[in-house]
């Protein structure tokens, strides 16, 4: 397994530059096709209100995305052809004003999915929800650059969260090409001593079992929140270990349009340091 067909979300504009030498980067690492998708959003319309006979729109986020295009383009087809990478650009106009409803749709014949994460202050952008809905519908993995920083790839220390859960599972799996390559993994189990079935083990020790059979080399921690929260604890982690990317799961569900995660994820989501890769 190999990831051969990676899709760059390219609407985060400010953090351009950290997209594409993170796409060349795995481009380069797995010999694979980066797929630039850039999307016009469709006009938001607001339904009307009081006496109003026609509705409100906003057609802001359409006007910024159109004047980018053609420098968004130049350059992830530039940055692309020096490293000799295949590569496409897909310039499509949304048939809503959400920009994830078309990185969803596309993203499901992709390998991995990489994007930044949103800023919600910006005047113009993609919409606040943007990670989450992506996370949550694409049925891949999805690797999360934070908003701030060089965003630089070190896949040489890993950390893995995990808690037996179905998302864990899906994410400790969904990453076997990167962990194979990395010299440090770390599978962190967080707050064992609360769970009664595993009074006198060591929780981890079966997942990290499987992964060495895929040549993965693993070690197992089992770590206390002090604070008693998780999010907190795993940021804390993988800044201990050095490590150049998160693995977890994303747990939550959706109802049409919002969302309710779990307290790490939200924590995460909220206060990335470095690169994470979701799996819901």
């Amino acid at each position: 397994m190999a990831y051969k067909t990676i899709l760059v979300s390219l609407n985060e504009v400010a953090r351009l530059p950290q997209l594409l030498e993170t796409a060349r980067s795995l481009g380069k690492t797995f010999g694979a096709h980066i797929s630039g998708l850039y999307v016009i959003p469709a006009v938001q319309f607001y339904p009307s209100v009081g006496y109003e006979a026609m509705p409100q729109f906003f057609d802001g986020n359409q006007i910024y995305f159109k004047d980018n295009a053609k420098a968004v383009q130049d350059s992830f087809e530039k940055a692309m052809k020096a490293e000799g990478l295949s590569c496409d650009f897909q310039l499509v106009n949304g048939a809503t004003a959400n920009v994830s409803d078309e990185v969803i749709a596309r993203g499901h014949c992709a390998d991995l999915l990489l994007l930044s994460t949103a800023n919600v202050d910006a005047p113009a952008g993609v919409e606040p929800d943007f990670v989450e809905q992506v996370v949550m519908a694409a049925g891949r993995p999805v690797m999360i650059l934070p908003l701030k920083g060089d965003s630089k790839l070190d896949l040489s220390s890993i950390v893995l969260a995990w808690n037996d859960g179905r998302e864990a599972a899906r994410a400790a799996f969904d990453a076997l090409p990167i962990l194979r390559l990395a010299k440090s993994v770390s599978i962190v189990r967080l707050d064992p001593q609360k769970a009664p079935e595993l009074q006198g083990k060591i929780a981890g020790t079966d997942v990290a079992e499987a992964l060495s059979r895929h040549k993965v080399k693993a070690e197992v921690l089992n770590l206390p929140t002090i604070s008693g929260d998780p999010g907190q604890a795993l940021l804390a982690c993988a800044a201990d270990r050095g490590a150049g990317l998160i693995v977890m799961g994303a747990y939550g569900h959706s109802r049409l349009r919002e969302f309710i995660f779990g307290g790490a994820t939200i924590h995460v989501m909220s206060n990335l340091d470095r690169p994470v890769l979701m799996s819901h």
